[in-house]
């Protein structure tokens, strides 16, 4: 079968009012939705979504703003709900496809994005580039229509047609943006700096930073096409944090279905992924045959005497800030009079960690001693925490996560003070963390298991 080599596609993109994953999803008759939406490092403000047109004869991928006169919408969905204000950019490119037998064929696009904002994404940080924050929460873009409008060499294809269809074949994970029902996404971990409506390449402002210095974060965009397909649509929008003073609230969700440690740049498990803190002590997901973006997974640290597996998370929490994580998880396995199981931030100057021992839970210091007066009694029928710190006042610890009457709270002024981020390239502030450590004369084993952990900057409660 031959393979199409054309040209790309540059367009730039319309603030989106709303996004919508099914033709249902946005007629004449319903409001307009808002243009914040909860996503993995979000709220974020959306950044706008467009119509992705695909040529399998010629090779030309058309992209047009859903507002568009010339962006062919699913029917029934209303232009009337994208804005016009530019904020973004998509360089849609097709690489080689590959036949894959009989009429079907894997069509693959190399997915880049601009950032015509005046200042960066990707991050909560304010910085000056080329000086980096330690830590990116990343930006996605997801799929606001799956593949639809799906023409073979007979003419136009009946939805849901097995005999013609087009499938997303390669996706970084799958999360409610903004439908009920899990969208698959590509994510970028990467920041993108501002670079204003004019914005020219190459600069750190897009995704391919290779010719200056940097990393080419171009990812791959594949569809499975079934029954001889020469034509299909689709929808895309992209979700990314806006740097400080642009937004004021930034919060990243872990599900335990993956281990959150990255393989690679382009296998990085958690998106966001998290760094590891000692490397000693088993991890695991369990049950193993459980299904993903689901709520079944269980991220499983087991942890014998010495042990540490602590995970952890480096976007920056100034003193002044407020900022709470919050977990679900159970333990099966905790001995030893000091905690060997812990969920916590900092800021500069003050520790805010929460430790659990067989008897008691409290405040601990950095070592995972209790402090005194700081604790109250163990109950292993607790799944869910939240450790909150407001501002330089004070810090409690709730559980359930969602009360509001905390179980113990403490002074900011008593806290113990931060430990500081040690020396060397690869070592980092740990600002958000969870996990078990053993290393206390007083913990001797300890298992939990995690199955979710969010944290949110600027807030003290979702």
């Amino acid at each position: 079968m031959k393979l199409f080599s054309g040209p790309s596609k540059r367009v730039v993109l319309a603030t989106l009012a709303a996004v919508c994953i099914g033709v249902a999803a946005c007629r004449d008759s319903e409001s307009t939705a808002p243009k914040t939406v909860p996503t993995p490092s979000g709220p974020m403000l959306d950044l706008g979504t467009a119509i992705v047109h695909v040529n399998l004869k010629t090779g030309v991928i058309d992209v047009q703003p859903a507002g568009s006169s010339a962006a062919k919408l699913p029917p029934g969905v209303s232009a009337r709900f994208f804005g016009t204000s530019a904020q973004i950019e998509y360089i849609l490119t097709e690489t080689p496809n590959i036949p894959l037998g009989g009429t079907d064929r894997e069509f693959n696009i190399s997915a880049g994005v601009i950032n015509l904002l005046n200042f960066a994404i990707g991050t909560n940080s304010p910085h000056t580039y080329p000086t980096f924050p330690q830590d990116t929460m990343g930006v996605y873009v997801y799929y606001t229509f799956l593949p639809y409008n799906i023409t073979n060499t007979a003419g136009p294809c009946g939805t849901g047609t097995p005999t013609c269809n087009v499938v997303i074949d390669s996706t970084d994970g799958a999360y409610p943006f903004t439908s009920p029902t899990p969208q698959p996404y590509v994510y970028w971990k990467t920041i993108l700096e501002g670079g204003g409506t004019n914005a020219q390449g190459p600069g750190p402002f897009e995704t391919r930073q290779d010719s200056i210095g940097g990393i080419d974060y171009r990812r791959r965009m594949s569809f499975h096409t079934h029954g001889d397909v020469t034509d299909f649509s689709f929808g895309i929008a992209m979700a990314a944090a806006w740097v400080e003073p642009n937004e004021s609230r930034w919060k990243v969700f872990y599900l335990g279905d993956s281990i959150p440690t990255r393989t690679s740049l382009m296998a990085l498990n958690s998106k966001p992924d998290w760094r590891r803190f000692g490397n000693t002590g088993a991890v695991t997901i369990t049950p193993a045959a459980c299904v993903p973006n689901t709520g079944a997974c269980n991220l499983t640290l087991v942890a014998t005497s010495g042990d540490t597996i602590m995970f952890y998370r480096s976007d920056s929490l100034r003193t002044s800030q407020s900022g709470y994580i919050a977990a679900t998880l159970s333990l099966s396995t905790l001995t030893g009079a000091e905690p060997g199981v812990f969920l916590g931030l900092k800021d500069p100057v003050k520790l805010v960690q929460m430790g659990i021992s067989t008897g008691l839970t409290g405040f601990t210091d950095s070592t995972g001693t209790l402090l005194p007066a700081t604790t109250f009694a163990t109950d292993l029928g607790r799944t869910t925490y939240r450790v909150v710190k407001y501002g330089t006042d004070s810090a409690s610890i709730f559980s359930p996560a969602n009360s509001a009457v905390a179980l113990m709270t403490v002074p900011y002024s008593d806290l113990p003070p931060a430990p500081p981020r040690a020396a060397g390239p690869t070592n980092y502030d740990r600002f958000f963390f969870f996990g078990n450590m053993t290393a206390s004369v007083g913990s001797t084993a300890a298992t939990s298991l995690w199955t979710n952990v969010n944290y949110e900057i600027g807030a003290d409660a979702p």
